[in-house]
């Protein structure tokens, strides 16, 4: 640390964190899930959601392939980190040493051990950026140097845009 002070990466690039993170692929629990939709939240248990992790997703590792917990027409691609430690074995080992099993942990079954999903492509970070803006989009516009300073929701507490400042001018744009 130099003056008490430690380094917070941000993600002010095309992608967020995602294009900085360790790319780990993880959803959290179903248990939140499903308590937020008990606590009110309509459309937010994990049955619920699970629909569009399906679709975000580009899943790609084995033996898990045919699991009706992922997809493989997503954008988002999803695999093991290509080369594991012999620590990363080691850690495994000794999961299945105490009793637990080797999961899938964003699979039906999330408490355990395994490797780490990763948003990688072949190997390579696969940033949100790279996995939605790669698409021919017509109907978007990518504004770079701007910052979104608040997410337009109407009184059916729906998103219809955002507010951004860009160049000390604050503009808004709809969807």
């Amino acid at each position: 640390m130099i003056n008490r002070q430690c380094s917070w990466p941000r993600g002010k690039i095309l992608g967020g964190t995602s294009s900085l993170n360790y790319m780990i692929h993880t959803r959290g629990s179903m248990l939140d899930y499903d308590t937020w939709a008990a606590l009110g939240n309509g459309g937010w248990s994990y049955k619920d959601v699970l629909h569009y992790f399906k679709k975000s997703e580009r899943f790609n590792v084995p033996d898990i392939k045919n699991s009706s917990y992922h997809g493989d027409k997503g954008y988002l691609c999803v695999e093991h980190v290509p080369y594991h430690t012999e620590l990363a074995k080691a850690f495994l080992k000794a999961g299945k040493q105490l009793g637990y099993d080797i999961v899938d942990y964003n699979g039906r079954d999330q408490i355990g051990f395994s490797y780490i999903q990763a948003n990688l492509d072949k190997g390579a970070r696969c940033s949100a950026a790279k996995a939605y803006l790669r698409v021919n989009r017509p109907n978007l516009n990518i504004v770079t140097g701007a910052t979104v300073t608040k997410i337009l929701i109407n009184q059916k507490k729906r998103a219809y845009g955002v507010e951004y400042r860009k160049n000390d001018r604050l503009r808004k744009v709809y969807c």
